[in-house]
């Protein structure tokens, strides 16, 4: 009997020995791949580490502005608390001289600086809204085109300086000879002005044109040198009509037509539709 058990427990030892060996075996592979990866994790585990304290020291400066910036507003604190009453106090000023400076902008936006008359955007936005009165209302509406004989021969003769006065005297002229709150005087450009004339036939309108000449040879501005008188003159042209549909900026051309005809005739003059087999 005993020798039967001895031989039953035999191939239970060996097993146990080649479970040990199997054992063994995986530990050395284990080991063996721990050894052959190491550096990889310990370069992985330094990077990370470095990221770490970056980030770190990024926070800390972070927090360091932050605690500046605090302090900062702290110190400044009761000079933001007496801007803020100043300009809660003095707001109604404020909101008067802005709006004194934006009427300001505006007018400049629309008025000549040197003549203080209107300029092209007023005549535009003036023009349009006459023109729909007149197609309205069925009245006239007129338009004088005035340009200063031989300007260029004056800035040449008396300097521009002399020239930008008598810009403003011929504008002064023109102003005068529109005395209506409705009428328009605006310098279209250089030394060539326009007169938007509301409510004004063809008779109307060829007064006021001879006013303006009339006016002008009264004031004798100097002009030596002019081919045409020893003063300062205008060529006119008129233009009357009563808006339809058409369009308003056909008046302006025809008023400028009739201009270049009182050029071509000698200067001088008021030039329109119907005068001289016109």
């Amino acid at each position: 009997m005993a020798i039967k058990e001895s031989k039953d427990r035999v191939p239970d030892s060996l097993a146990e020995l080649q479970a040990l060996r199997q054992e063994r075996d995986d530990l050395e592979l284990s080991l063996a791949a721990t050894i052959e990866h190491g550096d990889a994790i310990a370069a992985q585990l330094a990077t990370a580490n470095a990221q770490l304290q970056a980030e770190i020291l990024e926070r800390r400066t972070i927090e360091s502005n932050l605690r500046s910036m605090i302090e900062t507003i702290s110190r400044n604190k009761e000079d933001l608390e007496a801007l803020i009453l100043t300009i809660t106090e003095h707001s109604d000023q404020l909101d008067t001289q802005w709006l004194s400076l934006y009427r300001e902008s505006e007018r400049n936006a629309r008025h000549d600086p040197l003549t203080g008359l209107a300029n092209r955007r007023h005549l535009d936005e003036t023009l349009e809204t006459e023109w729909s009165r007149s197609r309205r209302c069925g009245t006239s509406l007129a338009v004088l085109m005035c340009d200063i004989d031989f300007f260029k021969i004056y800035n040449d003769s008396y300097g521009h300086p002399a020239g930008d006065e008598c810009l403003k005297r011929v504008a002064s002229v023109l102003t005068a000879a529109a005395g209506r709150d409705s009428d328009s005087v605006v310098r279209y450009g250089g030394e060539e002005f326009t007169l938007l004339l509301p409510n004004t036939d063809k008779a109307g309108a060829i007064r006021v044109a001879q006013d303006i000449l009339d006016c002008l040879a009264r004031l004798a501005l100097p002009f030596k040198e002019s081919p045409i008188a020893d003063v300062v003159t205008l060529s006119i042209g008129l233009a009357v009509t009563v808006a339809d549909g058409g369009n308003c900026l056909g008046l302006i051309a025809e008023a400028d037509r009739y201009l270049y005809t009182s050029k071509q005739r000698g200067r001088n003059r008021v030039t329109y539709k119907g005068q001289d087999g016109e």
